[in-house]
């Protein structure tokens, strides 16, 4: 639950860039270097993880998106149910 007056009509983060829009460039820019910027994990990997700390914020909107694209990029939507189950069991694919 946000501590300062968000617009409820916007979903996730895009209400806190509403609140403080000078914020939203720089926290845009972090998010798309965090999930797209080459990298040691997988692009979903990357993803799975953005959607396990998402819904530790419960953040629905930000969960859902998030667990979406890693389905997308794993081609597996039963990773993102069993990460959300218990994390610690889910074992990398990578070969």
């Amino acid at each position: 639950m946000p501590h300062i007056p968000l617009p409820v009509e916007l979903p996730g983060i895009s209400s806190a860039f509403a609140f403080r829009p000078e914020t939203a460039k720089p926290l845009r820019e972090l998010a798309h270097t965090l999930l797209h910027e080459p990298n040691s994990l997988l692009p979903g990997e990357r993803e799975l993880i953005a959607t396990y700390v998402s819904s530790l914020n419960d953040c629905y909107f930000c969960q859902t998106s998030h667990g979406a694209a890693a389905a997308c990029h794993l081609g597996d939507r039963d990773v993102v149910k069993q990460v959300h189950a218990d994390f610690s069991k889910r074992t990398s694919r990578r070969s």
